[in-house]
């Protein structure tokens, strides 16, 4: 399951950081560009993807209960 981190400007609502969970298995973790540059992003697309092999899917009741606390 690769990441791939992008630096975007104007995201809505001013969301910071936002991650989509593709279709392909991939993960996308768009960042605002106020927080990292195009090569910062890069390099924590290196670093995440060199750390992923311990990762799991987490797809249980208590991961959604987590969620909702946090965003309401």
């Amino acid at each position: 399951m690769p990441v791939r981190v992008m630096s975007v400007s104007r995201m809505p609502h001013n969301v910071r950081v936002w991650v989509e969970d593709c279709d392909d298995e991939r993960y996308t973790v768009y960042v605002d560009d106020d927080l990292v540059s195009a090569e910062g992003a890069h390099a924590l697309e290196k670093i995440l993807n060199a750390s992923i092999r311990g990762w799991r899917r987490l797809d249980d009741d208590t991961v959604y209960r987590a969620l909702r606390r946090v965003t309401g």
